[in-house]
């Protein structure tokens, strides 16, 4: 999906710097407006939810010209997915959350090499400059679901709740998340994040097309040097969004419902026809579920994958049968792929009826040995 330069700036106007001393403007963003009416000055929606609006509202049309809402200065992301140039234009109004495969690698400047002439990205690493890291092993965790403990699912509330904010992440923060951007499974750790956040009521984020290897693709620097501690922010899960989490309930109905709620594996073509299985997984897939491999979800362009044009991704579903706009339900081994392909149907394409089933194969493998139910190997749709 296209990404916009529609976010707006955060930028307020204020006749002079008295005017905005009385009205109650914190110390640090007074000493921005000099004495000259008429002063632009800009700030961060950190800075600006500690103002008083009341304050800053009632002052009189003839002493500030102010016609602005409190809402006119929020940063909102463009859509699901932004550009590397629109997230160097808004650095300062977003907090990045990148998801790296090590503190090391988070840690250590990129490598660059000269290709006839032209500088290119040799090894991806480093981060976008203030981004946070992400710890991509304390995502998910392992809990009970129906007696039966399974690993690699979204953690309680409070816990999420908890490991968001030690990320210095504030309820009303617009974020956006970094994925390395190498292949189509870089981005389900982001998409998976992102489908968490989102759960918990979490709405103004977006993921990075492209992610790291993008940015530094589009000459923009990384910084180096180990994460910085960051203070906890104040976010709270507000919600829990049962219509984007599948259960297994609602996966063997879904099975049981002759393709009124579709099932989409994201897996790669071994694994759905059980020529190949991962541990912990039985071989085969879901009865009547269609394939749609997370890496068709992506392109390499030069020095990145990046996501595809609506269009595109309407096309795919269309040549593998599927109603881009019915109920369905992605799943993989552990709901990490099937993130991705939930962010494309429900994200990018709009699918009000997606969802993701969080325990996916390793836990309905579980019940294929308790002979609750069966897979379907060797089968391709």
């Amino acid at each position: 999906m296209p990404a916009g330069h529609g976010g707006r700036t955060g930028r307020l106007v204020a006749a002079s710097r008295s005017d905005a001393i009385a009205t109650g403007f914190p110390a640090r963003l007074r000493a921005a407006f000099p004495a000259s009416a008429g002063a632009a000055f800009r700030c961060t929606k950190k800075e600006l939810s500690h103002m008083n609006f009341k304050r800053f509202l009632a002052v009189p049309a003839g002493a500030a010209a102010l016609a602005v809402a409190q809402g006119a200065w929020a940063l909102d992301v463009p859509g699901p997915v932004v550009d590397p140039q629109w997230l160097n234009d808004n650095l300062d109004q977003v907090t990045v959350l990148q998801i790296a495969g090590s503190e090391k690698a988070f840690a250590m400047a990129p490598k660059y090499e000269t290709v006839k002439g032209k500088k290119v990205v040799s090894v991806v690493s480093g981060h976008v400059p203030g981004a946070r890291f992400v710890d991509w092993g304390k995502v998910r965790v392992e809990r009970m679901e129906n007696g039966k403990k399974v690993g690699k699912l979204i953690p309680e509330k409070a816990d999420f709740e908890a490991f968001v904010q030690a990320l210095g992440v504030d309820q009303d923060d617009t974020v956006v998340i970094v994925p390395l951007g190498l292949s189509g499974s870089d981005y389900t750790k982001a998409t998976r994040l992102y489908w968490q956040m989102k759960y918990f009521g979490h709405d103004d984020m977006a993921l990075l097309d492209g992610g790291l290897a993008n940015w530094l693709a589009a000459g923009f620097d990384a910084e180096t040097g180990q994460p910085e501690k960051v203070e906890a922010g104040d976010w709270v899960a507000t919600d829990e969004r049962d219509e984007i989490l599948a259960t297994y309930a609602e996966v063997r109905e879904a099975v049981d419902s002759n393709g009124k709620v579709q099932l989409l594996d994201a897996r790669p073509p071994n694994q759905y026809l059980g020529v190949f299985s991962k541990s912990k997984t039985v071989p085969g897939h879901l009865p009547g579920a269609k394939n749609v491999p997370t890496d068709v979800l992506v392109r390499a362009d030069g020095a990145a994958a990046n996501f595809l044009p609506e269009s595109s991704y309407r096309s795919i579903m269309d040549f593998k049968q599927i109603d881009a706009e019915g109920a369905a339900i992605a799943y993989c081994n552990s709901g990490n792929l099937a993130s991705g392909l939930w962010f494309v149907a429900s994200e990018i394409m709009g699918n009000e009826q997606a969802a993701l089933y969080d325990g996916s194969m390793k836990e309905y493998g579980m019940y294929v040995d308790d002979g609750a139910t069966s897979v379907n190997p060797a089968q391709l749709y």
